[in-house]
């Protein structure tokens, strides 16, 4: 489009300028993008660019929320309380805003590990001023694909964690996706290494969504796996989704990991997860996402 009267000012004009740049670049290098108000493809980049300054304002102004949703233990002699934690972004209309929406363009943008290193600094201080932290067996935080392979993350991680202490650290597991620890197997096996160290436990996270391998859950060492969602939805009615469950379990079982069924929405399909032999379920039929918040008696 020529630069003319349509344009309100040269700023309007330099960002449709920047956008079809950054569409060019992903759509391959090597092209020419021409500006149109209806081109999906640069209205597309425009939003993602709009999140990476929102995110970057919510950093500086801690919007993000922490929220936790309940584990349940299946086994009843289980001792203690299990969450995960749940972020989410506060908008400008008070309203909170999922991470699914927001974190394409955190991972895009690369801004996904200082999101991670917010997380992870404010779980820890929010269960070390707790009166009730002892309650808490085991509290989980999701690591990022891009914080899975990011040695710079993984400093700040571990200087979070060795401030915390031990007794913090023993009640913390961070969850990577199984599809992020395959794609960076080296650093993912070295950063396990270091956290164990520190009494952290890890989880796999969507195990089963990527190409499946057993041969690198014994050098990850992973203490939980989180079985993929799919899987555990169609436990009440696909014969494929129960002998690959069953699977799941069994391998886990020889290699000493505890598993845990995600989504579960029905009373039904918990009785299966039970019968299956998993060790923990959660989903909302076991409890709803809660401000996860300190200073709690």
């Amino acid at each position: 489009m020529p630069l003319d009267a349509r344009w309100l000012n040269g700023n309007t004009a330099m960002q449709a300028a920047d956008a079809c740049c950054g569409a060019a670049k992903e759509a391959g290098r090597n092209r020419v993008q021409h500006w149109q108000d209806s081109d999906q493809s640069l209205l597309a980049h425009q939003g993602i660019k709009h999140w990476a300054s929102r995110l970057e304002r919510a950093l500086d102004e801690n919007s993000f929320q922490l929220y936790m949703q309940t584990i349940v233990a299946l086994a009843p002699e289980t001792p203690g309380r299990h969450g995960e934690v749940l972020l989410r972004l506060q908008d400008d209309d008070g309203s909170l805003i999922l991470p699914g929406v927001f974190m394409p363009s955190a991972e895009r943008f690369n801004l996904a590990p200082r999101i991670d290193v917010w997380v992870l600094r404010r779980t820890i201080e929010t269960l070390a001023s707790r009166a009730d932290r002892a309650e808490f067996a085991l509290i989980s935080v999701n690591l990022s694909g891009r914080s899975v392979g990011d040695r710079m993350f993984h400093r700040h991680a571990l200087d979070l964690l060795r401030a915390a202490g031990p007794d913090i650290c023993s009640r913390l597991m961070l969850e990577v996706t199984e599809t992020a620890a395959a794609a960076n197997i080296a650093d993912a096996t070295v950063f396990v290494e270091q956290i164990h160290e520190l009494g952290v436990k890890v989880a796999l996270d969507d195990f089963g969504a990527g190409a499946t391998s057993f041969g690198y859950l014994r050098s990850l060492k992973a203490d939980f796996l989180k079985i993929d969602g799919q899987f555990i939805q169609g436990l009440l009615s696909d014969e494929v989704s129960q002998v690959t469950v069953r699977c799941f379990v069994e391998i886990a079982k020889v290699l000493g990991i505890a598993t845990v069924a995600e989504f579960v929405d029905q009373p039904a399909l918990l009785d299966r997860v039970r019968a299956q032999g998993i060790d923990f379920a959660q989903g909302f039929l076991l409890g709803q996402p809660e401000p996860f918040v300190g200073g709690t008696s």
